[in-house]
């Protein structure tokens, strides 16, 4: 066998090519504005709050207790760590069927318009960070319903809508008796 001809000179051998391009290469990190969400699914619809809103996520087996006389849009109260705090049911409030299982879901506790209250959901999916470039605006043809509480919709895959709530709105709403 005959040996590998020597490198000519000014020639580079693959290894010391691929050195001296990474020392050349410089990545450029951009930040890109992003905001964190709560995604959750009530009557099995995507839907997401701002992270900065939530202040906690309650487990479903957390006690909600009926009070008589409460509106349609409040499911009762809880008691957490000294505090009595409302649950409102966001079925109602956007006009979506309330659930006909028995599994009560979980609470969000979340702080907008001046109050802190439990906003019962089904599911929690997920909290993460979304690139603000990725949040469209809520298209015209949204049910009259739901369109004033909707301040972004987000595509998370192909077909798979979140819809982003806008919880200044929806507690105003709730404060009014609107819901």
């Amino acid at each position: 066998m005959t040996p590998p001809p020597a490198n000519e000179p000014g020639s580079l051998t693959l290894e010391q090519a691929l050195a001296e391009h990474d020392e050349n290469v410089s990545i450029v990190d951009v930040e890109e504005p992003s905001q964190q969400l709560v995604l959750f699914r009530v009557a099995g619809q995507r839907f997401a709050l701002p992270g900065g809103v939530v202040k906690e996520i309650i487990s479903h087996d957390q006690p909600v207790y009926f009070v008589p006389g409460l509106p349609t849009t409040t499911e009762g109260v809880l008691h957490l760590r000294g505090h009595i705090e409302s649950v409102i049911q966001l079925n109602v409030l956007l006009g979506l069927p309330l659930p006909s299982g028995t599994q009560p879901g979980m609470i969000l506790l979340v702080s907008a318009a001046g109050i802190c209250s439990g906003v019962r959901i089904e599911q929690l999916d997920d909290v993460c960070d979304v690139p603000t470039s990725l949040l469209q605006p809520p298209p015209d043809t949204l049910s009259s319903a739901l369109r004033p509480y909707v301040s972004a919709l987000w595509q998370l895959d192909e077909g798979v809508t979140a819809v982003l709530l806008d919880a200044e709105t929806l507690f105003k709403a709730y404060q009014d008796g609107l819901g």
